[in-house]
């Protein structure tokens, strides 16, 4: 990966950092206090459409593969409608957008860029999910150019045989395969970073052994990162799909050896059943249940809040206080999964729902600890999501613990310093044709940690004054 790639990979990585630790935790702190905040994020739904019949998909159960032309045309929002929407949620606070459903946003290119265009003009974080087929080099620029952040496109193997039967249609493998790369390649041409690429994998009986060479398929192709989420299931196909406890044992085995290759090629692997453990910012460990139980998570989702004394720790799920999902016909719901569509926003402002009569209520039943059925069909990093909530909220609010990590990184900035301050020595007094290719590790290294980030802002100003003041008095 080159290394600009991985300085603006580092930057998304730390804005989804900082939506957990600032954003989601103090604003249900601040819900809890009485004051009413806007949605984090939108999750949209443009359209009915798909041209794909992937074998783990919901749509395959759902309606809208049912629908004639005419019934799509006479539910589905028009492109103005969409753009006044993102503008609200401009307006409203909202953080980040992602563009996903049961569809495939490249069917409906009209739709799409303008409000993609709108998300970014009011600078909201904008993440999409597509299948990778429909994309031409005319839409990969433009995305370019529109400074969109994030794309991940749904790669379940590093095989044509094997991911095309997964998705349903032959051709599907070449067609998602190019599209990666044509974007890595206009990204260079144009000198961009952004957006982020991501190869999305739905962990399955056919891949779950391939991880690494999924990993080498990435290096090869130009992603930045791997996202690897078990299978949810919502049909027969999706039992059969479903890896059993035995293969979850060798699953972890090829897991490590592919964090390792991954972190060698500079790719961020991200695995939903990987997460935090007994603290927030702690070691992160595997969770077998996020990969045997998908289908089956509402006893989860209840059983991690049932020992808790502490009232904003004891709700189940988190999603109606930071969440909307807004379906192609307009209806608004707090969860994907939600078969209760009550609200429409068709003829009301995203206000009007967020802080109306649905949304209470649905926080209320939440609050009481009563889950509705369809939250046995909840995704596994929703369960990861609520768990990094609770431990983000645990660990901000308790000032020890600010004050352990605020000292951690005056040592790192301390640190860090010197090493620059050596590696410019070095650096300058060698040859300087040999810097580039000598040095370049070392400097990456450095630019792209979290705390260089941070604390380079405050460098030479009163802050670092004040924060070496408080670290002499410490010690």
């Amino acid at each position: 990966m080159e290394d600009n790639n991985l300085e603006l990979l580092t930057d998304v990585t730390v804005f989804k950092h900082n939506l957990w630790v600032f954003e989601y935790a103090d604003r249900m702190e601040k819900w809890f206090s009485g004051f009413k905040q806007a949605p984090i994020r939108i999750d949209a739904e443009l359209h009915t459409r798909c041209n794909l019949n992937c074998r783990m998909c919901a749509r395959r159960d759902s309606i809208y593969e049912r629908f004639t032309e005419e019934e799509r045309n006479r539910i589905e929002m028009p492109t103005k409608k969409w753009v006044q929407i993102a503008e609200e949620s401009g307006k409203m606070g909202v953080k980040a957008w992602n563009i996903s459903g049961l569809c495939e946003p490249l069917v409906k290119p009209e739709i799409l860029f303008p409000t993609m265009k709108m998300i970014k003009a009011y600078d909201m974080f904008g993440e999409l999910t597509t299948n990778g087929t429909l994309w031409t080099e005319k839409y990969i620029k433009e995305t370019i150019e529109i400074g969109w952040d994030s794309v991940c496109i749904s790669i379940d193997a590093s095989d044509t045989k094997n991911h095309d039967y997964l998705r349903g249609v032959k051709g599907t493998f070449e067609k998602a395969t190019n599209t990666l790369k044509t974007f890595h390649k206009l990204r260079e041409r144009y000198k961009a970073n952004l957006p982020v690429i991501t190869i999305n994998v739905v962990l399955n009986k056919f891949n779950y052994l391939k991880l690494k060479s999924i990993v080498e398929m990435a290096d090869n192709l130009g992603a930045d990162a791997i996202f690897v989420e078990p299978i949810v299931v919502f049909n027969e196909e999706g039992k059969l799909l479903k890896i059993n406890e035995n293969d979850i044992k060798k699953f972890q085995e090829v897991l490590k050896e592919s964090k390792k290759l991954a972190a060698d090629y500079g790719i961020v692997l991200d695995v939903t059943a990987v997460a935090p453990g007994k603290s927030f910012s702690g070691e992160k460990i595997f969770d077998k249940e996020l990969i045997e139980k998908t289908g089956n998570f509402r006893e989860i989702l209840m059983r991690d809040v049932k020992s808790s004394s502490n009232f904003i720790f004891s709700i189940p799920c988190y999603y109606p206080w930071f969440y909307m999902m807004i379906k192609a016909n307009g209806n608004v719901t707090h969860c994907g999964e939600c078969k209760i569509e009550k609200e429409n926003i068709k003829n009301k402002s995203l206000q009007e729902i967020w802080e109306g009569k649905t949304f209470t209520e649905i926080r209320e039943q939440f609050i009481k600890n009563k889950l509705p059925e369809y939250c046995e069909k909840c995704r596994p990093n929703t369960i990861e999501d609520m768990r990094i909530v609770r431990k983000s909220i645990d660990e901000f609010r308790n000032t020890d613990f600010l004050r352990g990590k605020y000292l951690e990184f005056l040592e790192e900035n301390k640190r860090l310093k010197q090493d620059l301050f050596l590696l410019k020595r070095k650096v300058y007094g060698d040859d300087k044709r040999c810097i580039k290719c000598k040095y370049k590790g070392e400097l990456s290294k450095f630019n792209n940690s979290l705390t260089y980030k941070v604390f380079s802002r405050f460098w030479g100003t009163k802050i670092e004054k004040i924060s070496k003041k408080i670290k002499d008095r410490t010690f």
